[in-house]
């Protein structure tokens, strides 16, 4: 291949652990990998015996500048049993990051090359560990951000779309060839196969390709963080209650009315996923908006609404201690979210006695049951909490035991090979042997291409879009 990135016959490194971890990881890949740590053991590297199942785990230390010793522990994989398919060596270290970026400026030193993002598994790709679409499960399953994400992930990784396209191209070929032999004998009246036989087989495949793209689960339907807003009246709590939730201080906190002006945002890990929890302008009936906003106040509004317009869940504040929810009842009106949790806050404010008769007068003032929360007090928190959880996992599209993942790369290239099977079809019946057989060899190509093209040629830029996503030392 023209790209150097791609290049199996470097030796590349990375620090492939994460920043904050206190174990630094610092992974090496390709034919010098084990030379290398020869050169930084400090003593005699003993290599296992030949015949012992790798990984191989080694203790010592490394010699990191000439003057200072890590105690360190090494793990070989030998090709092609290991993740790349090259020659493995990670290097588990407990130590600073002042010390590590002398040891990486001692690889760099000795001719090793910092990897590109992604280059690991793309190495495993064109070693023929892995097909493309298990390729990108590997980034999927890195950047999860929920249970159902990880899982449809898990689904592309483990190579069941590889296995049903690889029977579909199959399927294709066999068709191919019968019409292709066909056609070196049309001068002697040699049928392979019938025209009746072909079409049928060929609509067999279409239905394999449409039943393939019918219950597949939609990646990109389980990727992105779904959004919580928080929402209310001003002075309804919000700010505090999007502190607690975030375990944070993001918003500020008065008792001053309007103190929020813009939409606030943080990330909330929940039991089941993560997601974006904001907190936006307190919201002013539009009876009394009109008459006494200023323009500030009027587009605080405006993006509050949009924003929760677009929102998965709404969590709905009201101050439980008011004596008057009119004008929260007009801004219930506002909200159009199809899921809204109602949530009565400050009800620490009130006394026992009295917080069950008032939180069945707000119940009835809205026709719905509030959740009683006290921020101060913890009351409801955690109860929120899993009530926000089981909202969203609710409305994630839950994989089924029968289905296959695809992306949208994998849905257009099965797609395509849908329309070059369905013309195929089409010019079978019109007799144009020639063009159902160039059909056929688009089809198969097409489909082919989610886990590696039946050509030799691989396409540079496909490769780009799919490891560019990746992060460094994956």
């Amino acid at each position: 291949m023209r790209d150097t990135r791609y290049n199996v016959t470097d030796t590349i490194f990375a620090v492939s652990s994460p920043t904050s971890d206190q174990r630094v990881i610092l992974r090496i890949s390709g034919p010098d990998a084990t030379a290398i740590c020869r050169h930084l053991w400090t003593g005699a590297l003993d290599l296992p015996m030949v015949g012992q199942a790798p990984p191989y785990l080694l203790s010592g230390s490394v010699d990191v500048d000439g003057e200072l010793k890590i105690d360190v522990k090494l793990y070989l994989f030998v090709a092609p049993q290991s993740y790349t398919g090259d020659d493995v060596a990670e290097i588990h270290i407990d130590t600073s990051s002042a010390v590590t970026e002398v040891l990486i400026e001692s690889l760099l030193r000795r001719g090793l090359r910092m990897a590109e993002p992604g280059e690991f598994t793309a190495r495993a790709f064109l070693n023929d560990k892995i097909d493309l679409a298990q390729a990108e499960a590997v980034n999927e399953i890195i950047v999860s951000t929920n249970e159902v994400q990880l899982s449809a992930a898990e689904r592309l990784l483990s190579g069941r779309l590889g296995e049903t396209t690889a029977a579909v191209c199959e399927n294709l070929v066999e068709t191919l060839s019968l019409i292709e032999a066909g056609l070196d004998f049309s001068g002697e009246g040699i049928e392979f196969i019938t025209r009746d036989e072909a079409v049928a087989r060929l609509a067999g495949i279409r239905s394999q390709l449409e039943e393939l793209l019918s219950g597949s689960i939609q990646y990109e339907t389980v990727v992105d963080m779904p959004a919580v807003g928080i929402a209310g009246a001003p002075n309804a709590g919000k700010s505090t209650l999007l502190n607690k939730l975030l375990g944070t201080e993001r918003s500020i906190v008065s008792d001053q009315r309007k103190t929020t002006r813009d939409v606030l945002t943080g990330v909330c890990q929940l039991a089941h996923c993560k997601c974006v929890l904001f907190d936006c302008a307190g919201l002013i009936a539009s009876r009394k908006r009109r008459d006494t906003e200023s323009i500030l106040d009027e587009l605080a509004q405006q993006a509050a609404i949009e924003a929760l317009r677009h929102s998965d869940v709404v969590v709905f504040c009201v101050d439980l201690s008011k004596r008057n929810w009119a004008d929260d009842v007009a801004i219930r009106k506002l909200i159009e979210c199809k899921t809204v949790l109602p949530v009565a806050t400050k009800c620490d404010l009130l006394s026992e006695q009295l917080l069950p008769e008032r939180t069945a007068g707000l119940n009835e003032s809205f026709g719905e049951d509030f959740l009683p929360t006290s921020v101060h007090a913890g009351t409801g928190i955690e109860l929120l909490r899993e009530s926000i959880d089981a909202k969203l996992a609710g409305q994630l599209q839950i994989p089924h035991a029968s289905g296959v993942t695809l992306t949208a790369r994998h849905r257009q290239a099965v797609t395509d090979s849908i329309s070059h099977v369905r013309e195929s079809i089409s010019e079978l019946k019109a007799g144009n042997d020639e063009v159902v057989a160039l059909m056929l060899r688009a089809a198969c190509q097409a489909v082919s291409d989610i886990r590696r093209p039946v050509t030799d040629h691989i396409d540079e830029r496909i490769l780009e879009q799919i490891f560019n996503r990746f992060c460094i030392g994956k």
